[in-house]
């Protein structure tokens, strides 16, 4: 199971972000802090630059992470000196989050060149297969995985997969058709933000976070309804989708409410027609119910996954203000619809690599409705996509009939798709939505 939450870029790994990285020459953490960790002496390193868990911040998790980190003086001293030298120190504020971030390794680009060593040291000889999670059949970089790999350390599992690596469709005039990159067409994107216009929508299916095989996202109208009533959700600790179904009520999922270790994080804003820096309007949150008996834990699908979902209150009416998509409970004859594969949605969401742009995926197809309120769809969401909303027309009108939650592996009868990802359809909180004022 993974999550569709996505880590805001200034806030990956927030507690990490707040301790003071040490320099490569001298990794060992300050002695006061050395074990400071809740998860301390738990026989586990919880460490994120060792590879750990990445429980616990960068220095507090010593004595559990002494082999990770022997280990790790071991592959630095093995990197070549002349690459040693340009690899630099750690001193970058998103160093140590398993990402590398300088452009003169392969990088995103977000950090100096000479500032994030440890997360580019793979990249920077070509890529190894350090990670503990190497060799088992699945990518766990980031970007192009499940990112529990630092970039470059899981090289056979990420094969397929290397050439989308640090890529997005961040660009404004993404999935148009015509590559915008630096040297094709009009030059009017940055290098590497137009990736389905210049190479292509195929993606190998051993890509399973997303795509089955194909992207068949667009970036669509945020002035136009139903888009306009879907915004970015800002949380303390990251970001997700959400769509407005009342006048000052919001729909999300609920594990973007769960911030680090399942503690409960704090939602900022809304913000309805996200569109770059503009939006339609934005309001703050003020009130929040979550499902209540949502875990971190997830069931097999079917097997009891209709609890992630959320309804956050709003200190103004913003839904008056840009329109709302109101809520629909599937009936009879929509299950019988579903199990006749008849049943189309169209979905929207800010995707980890659309950034502040919404894409969607127009007409894809609900396959299996669970009776635990879930169902799982073909519809092309990723890291981002959380909370996103799925909808249906019903005579002439758009209603929300899910949100996003989560994807599993390929579940039967539905062997060729990649991933099977599951939403939390109404059924599951048709009640909530009713004490909300939002379900007739």
């Amino acid at each position: 199971m993974r999550r569709h939450l996505r880590p805001l870029p200034t806030l990956a790994l927030p507690i990490l972000a707040l301790v003071a990285i040490a320099a490569l020459s001298s990794p060992q953490p300050a002695l006061a802090q050395a074990n400071s960790c809740q998860w301390a002496n738990d026989n586990e390193c919880d460490e994120a630059r060792y590879a750990g868990t990445g429980a616990c911040p960068n220095g507090t998790d010593a004595n559990d992470c002494r082999a990770e980190a022997a280990a790790w003086q071991r592959l630095m001293a093995a990197v070549p000196a002349e690459i040693r030298t340009q690899l630099g120190s750690d001193t970058c504020r998103w160093a140590n989050d398993l990402e590398c971030d300088d452009r003169n390794f392969g990088g995103t680009g977000a950090c100096e060149p000479g500032t994030d060593a440890s997360d580019c040291r793979a990249l920077a000889i070509g890529g190894d297969n350090s990670c503990r999670w190497a060799n088992d059949n699945e990518c766990d970089e980031p970007g192009i995985g499940t990112g529990v790999c630092t970039s470059g350390t899981d090289l056979n599992d990420c094969r397929a997969t290397a050439f989308l690596r640090n890529r997005t469709n961040r660009c404004a005039t993404a999935f148009n058709g015509i590559c915008e990159e630096p040297g094709s067409g009009r030059g009017s994107c940055r290098a590497n933000t137009d990736t389905a216009d210049c190479i292509g929508r195929q993606r190998p299916v051993v890509a399973r976070d997303h795509f089955f095989g194909h992207d068949d996202r667009e970036l669509v109208d945020v002035t136009q309804m139903p888009w306009r009533a879907v915004g970015l959700l800002t949380l303390a600790d990251g970001a997700c989708t959400g769509i407005l179904i009342g006048p000052r009520v919001v729909a999300t999922a609920a594990h973007c409410m769960r911030g680090e270790g399942g503690q409960a994080s704090k939602a900022l804003s809304f913000r309805a027609g996200a569109n770059g820096d503009t939006d339609l309007g934005s309001a703050s949150i003020i009130g929040s119910v979550v499902a209540p008996d949502y875990t971190e834990g997830s069931a097999p699908p079917g097997g009891g996954n209709g609890n992630d979902w959320a309804i956050l209150t709003l200190d103004r009416d913003l839904g008056t203000q840009v329109g709302f998509v109101r809520p629909y409970v599937l009936a009879k004859d929509d299950l019988s619809e579903i199990r006749g594969g008849r049943f189309l949605v169209s979905q929207a969401g800010y995707s980890w690599d659309t950034g502040s742009h919404l894409s969607g995926h127009l007409d894809c197809q609900v396959l299996t409705a669970y009776g635990d309120g879930s169902f799982i769809h073909t519809c092309d969401t990723t890291q981002g996509d959380s909370g996103s909303p799925i909808m249906t027309l019903r005579n002439g009108e758009w209603r929300l009939i899910a949100v996003d939650s989560q994807f599993f592996a390929a579940q039967p009868p539905f062997p060729q798709m990649s991933s099977s990802h599951l939403a939390v359809d109404t059924r599951a909180f048709a009640e909530a939505l009713r004490q909300a004022g939002v379900l007739d």
